[in-house]
């Protein structure tokens, strides 16, 4: 009975890996579909490059008021399609992070304008796939410019075909990719440079290293700086034990950054001092100090303990000697004592 009912269960096995075979098959090729899009999506990805970044030499073109200065950028299409691109000039902010750019729809103040002196040419550009273009740039300062920093950016985007190609109406290319190139012009001229060191904190203890600290720099001039700081440490004897070099950034006039480091080294012993020096413009310098203790205090304490274990068992075994010697001149005298009665008897 049981030899006829094994056929049964291995045609029933058989159709249900078969059924679940065309399942799997099927699932994979819908998945294959799903991705095709998505992958051909990518292959037509509208991707442009700006070069450089940033224009000038340093990262910033010093002119003096009345003058022009010729520059050239480059745009470079990375995707499979030609692209109708087109190129205008927005002056710009920085976010409240201190680092990132916010083109402005309208004019920016007088004072760090520069979008209105800024002429490209040509502003409509027709790229081929893998190609890149040469853009003329001219700036034009105005005689009676203020001297210090002004800022814009060169943006450059794709369009729609079919779209009006103006500054104005860029609704049909709302979604499309802007890329740019950021100008820090700087005017020629006098100048006010000023910048305090804000929230200098520091570990005021810790047992063993790295220690970090941080701090923040303002900046009320009238240009951008791109403050140069070193952390010196000096242990209790005033003895200079490191010199921190802190990475630089760029801090855009009336703003604010955030910097961090730390002192790598791992023990320490004692007292330190912290002293925050940070040079930026043509000169300037501002200082800041604080103080801080490194100290590994459990492994002082655990030394202290086995010391004073150390100590209390040498004690303990000095008295144990003192009292056994004492025991042992106690009998000496008995016996002593003894012999002597007994001489005295005889």
């Amino acid at each position: 009975m049981t030899a006829q009912l094994k056929p049964f269960s291995l045609i029933r096995l058989s159709k249900a890996l078969l059924i679940i075979g065309v399942m799997l098959s099927a699932l994979i090729l819908s998945l294959g579909q799903l991705t095709k899009p998505v992958n051909a999506q990518k292959e037509n990805a509208i991707s442009l490059t700006a070069i450089p970044p940033r224009l000038g030499d340093q990262g910033q073109i010093e002119i003096k008021p009345g003058e022009k200065h010729q520059a050239q950028i480059k745009i470079f299409n990375e995707s499979q399609e030609t692209l109708d691109v087109e190129t205008f000039v927005q002056d710009f902010i920085v976010d409240e992070d201190g680092k990132t750019p916010i083109a402005l729809e309208g004019k920016l103040s007088n004072r760090w304008s520069l979008a209105s002196w800024i002429t490209v040419s040509p502003n409509v550009n027709k790229i081929a796939p893998r190609q890149t273009v040469l853009l003329n740039v001219l700036i034009e300062v105005p005689a009676d410019a203020l001297p210090g920093g002004h800022y814009a950016m060169i943006l450059h985007q794709p369009v729609t075909p079919g779209a009006e190609l103006n500054q104005a109406n860029q609704a049909a290319a709302s979604i499309a990719q802007k890329v740019g190139t950021l100008l820090y012009v700087v005017v020629e001229g006098p100048v006010n440079e000023e910048a305090f060191i804000r929230n200098f904190e520091i570990a005021q203890f810790s047992e063993y290293g790295p220690v970090p600290f941080s701090y923040e720099i303002e900046n009320l001039s009238d240009i951008h700086i791109r403050p140069r700081a070193n952390l010196e440490i000096y242990n209790l004897f005033n003895q200079r034990v490191a010199n921190i070099t802190v990475p630089t950034k760029n801090i855009f006039p009336f703003t604010s950054r955030d910097f961090q480091g730390e002192w790598e080294r791992i023990w320490g012993f004692g007292w330190y001092k912290a002293k925050l020096v940070v040079s930026y413009g043509s000169g300037q310098l501002i200082t800041n100090t604080r103080h801080f203790w490194l100290l590994p205090i459990k492994i002082i304490l655990a030394a202290l303990i086995l010391l004073l274990t150390a100590v209390i068992i040498i004690l303990a075994i000095r008295r144990h000697y003192q009292h056994r010697q004492k025991l042992e001149q106690k009998k000496l005298q008995a016996l002593q004592e003894k012999v002597k009665k007994l001489e005295n008897e005889q």
